[in-house]
């Protein structure tokens, strides 16, 4: 990593009970070999096993680099959502926000200059992402992902976006321009942050989705979308809000496409609402 005062790179982490998964986390970060400086900014929405610990000895190797946020009650428990966008992205003093959670991590040591680098080239892009390879932790091994199949670059499009519901990219792999509002203020108390914020950056501006696989996602049952999600009610409460956010979003899309698109979603939607719906009505024997 370069020196210099001001970091070109902020990167975002959210942490919370990830004491068994974080120093890899961590690592992934600091073996990034760049020609600029970054820095990296940790939330911790008050863990209870060793997270804060680990932060703060690595904080001690690494004091003007690490710089964390320790809550005394866990925010995500009381309702609070877009941690990101509330704690890090405020102080991020990176041209580029890069974010990545506790218990994912980075295995590319130049993942973020070929990032930068594609940014700095291409001023109408306002992220550029890539694919991930994915780790179950219940198997103890990689799984298959569609990810793996991608063999050239590609600019991600709304319908695209539409018709796989937002999981179009790895949550760890995302850059972006650090350009506020990151979300509108409405949508703060969105649950699927991923989602919502993708689509917002797309209606700012251009999106790349590079084939490289310089990222790790873990799959494991204390994650967020793994635990909270799992939760059926909260399924259909996060698919309501979905299908209320893209009905206001459609106003903004050319009339053209306007109709196909919410079309897909609003029989995708309906079906799983219904399919998980039923599945709280009849339990199994």
């Amino acid at each position: 990593m370069a020196d210099s005062d001001i970091p070109l790179v902020s990167i975002s982490c959210l942490t919370y009970n990830h004491g068994k998964f974080l120093k890899e986390a961590l690592d992934g970060f600091l073996i990034q070999k760049t020609d600029f400086s970054f820095e990296i900014l940790i939330h911790d929405d008050a863990s209870t096993d060793d997270t804060v610990q680990i932060i703060l000895d690595y904080q001690k190797k690494y004091p003007d680099l690490i710089k964390p946020i320790f809550q005394e009650k866990n925010l995500w428990s009381q309702g609070t959502r877009a941690l990101s966008a509330t704690y890090n992205f405020p102080r991020a003093q990176g041209k580029y926000i890069a974010m990545c959670e506790g218990d994912d991590f980075w295995t590319d040591p130049y993942k973020l200059q070929k990032q930068v680098d594609f940014l700095e080239c291409n001023p109408e892009y306002v992220a550029c992402v890539h694919g991930a390879h994915f780790f179950d932790e219940s198997l103890n091994s990689r799984v298959e992902t569609k990810f793996e199949k991608v063999k050239e670059d590609f600019d991600l499009d709304l319908f695209k976006i539409f018709h796989e519901s937002g999981g179009v990219y790895p949550s760890c792999s995302i850059m972006m321009r650090n350009t506020p509002p990151f979300y509108p203020k409405e949508l703060l108390r969105f649950p699927s942050g991923d989602l919502t914020l993708i689509v917002f950056l797309k209606m700012k501006g251009k999106i790349r989705f590079m084939k490289g696989l310089w990222s790790t996602y873990r799959i494991h049952a204390n994650g967020v979308y793994q635990g909270e999600n799992r939760s059926i009610k909260n399924i259909i409460k996060n698919r309501y809000l979905i299908q209320e956010y893209y009905s206001n979003l459609s106003k903004k899309l050319p009339k053209s496409s306007t109709r196909r698109l919410l079309f897909i979603f609003k029989v995708k939607n309906y079906l799983s609402i219904m399919y998980l719906k039923m599945k709280i009505l009849v339990k199994p024997t």
